[in-house]
């Protein structure tokens, strides 16, 4: 029942691959035949090296649907950095999916492509509505193994990429410290501040202005009547 359901659409699949399918036998790591194997590949393994083309990339999968990604958001939650971004169904039917979160880091890493760091399987989301996908991240997930230290080491510029599969990334977004929720509320209140103070000295000027012409108003009546007073009084 369960291959029927899918095959006549009763059932909309929602699998990802877990690793990725080489397109020919040059996109893998050749195995050897000696007692020692020396991991020269080092991080660049399955969707981790850039040089390897994929038939099917690495969280690939198969739907019939269609989804579109928006508004990717981050702030702090706790100790963790929270990532958000919209979902929504532009499809004709009711359908899952699987948004992924990949990071990648500075060159000093020295990784060869993003990596997975999170994922979020969305509920059943009806045509043309929109759920919100989650991702939690720590200060390990944002940080890379310095071998010149011998520890690892929090990075200070990460982005953050959100799609559909390793090869259909569809959203990007800072995730820099300088960059989080807390930096950017610091940043606009400061900004509002500013514009807080030069609207408040614009009034101030204009205030001081209307009270200059206004006395010079007032002495100007004055001088006018004193005028007026010494011509009636020589008239006389």
């Amino acid at each position: 029942n369960a291959w029927a359901s899918v095959i006549f659409g009763d059932v909309t699949p929602a699998g990802r691959l877990p690793i990725m399918m080489p397109a020919t036998e040059k996109d893998t790591i050749p195995p050897l035949d000696d007692d020692w194997v020396p991991y020269s590949e080092g991080l660049a393994t399955s969707y981790r090296n850039p040089k390897f083309v994929a038939a099917f990339p690495f969280g690939h999968g198969l739907t019939y649907s269609t989804f579109e990604y928006s508004q990717p958001v981050r702030f702090p939650c706790g100790d963790q950095l929270c990532v958000q971004a919209l979902v929504r169904n532009t499809g004709a039917v009711p359908a899952r999916t699987v948004a992924q979160l990949y990071i990648r880091f500075p060159e000093a890493a020295d990784h060869p492509a993003p990596f997975l760091k999170g994922f979020y399987k969305t509920p059943l989301i009806l045509p043309n509505s929109t759920v919100t996908a989650h991702f939690f991240l720590s200060d390990r997930d944002l940080s890379w193994y310095n071998r010149g230290a011998g520890r690892f080491t929090k990075a200070l510029d990460v982005t953050g990429m959100i799609g559909e599969s390793s090869a259909d990334i569809r959203l990007t977004l800072g995730l820099s410290e300088h960059q989080s929720g807390w930096g950017l509320g610091l940043g606009i209140f400061c900004i509002t501040l500013l514009v807080c103070v030069v609207v408040a000295g614009a009034l101030l000027l204009q205030d001081r202005w209307c009270h200059r012409r206004r006395n010079a108003g007032d002495r100007s009546l004055l001088n006018d009547d004193g005028e007026d007073d010494d011509s009636s009084t020589s008239g006389e």
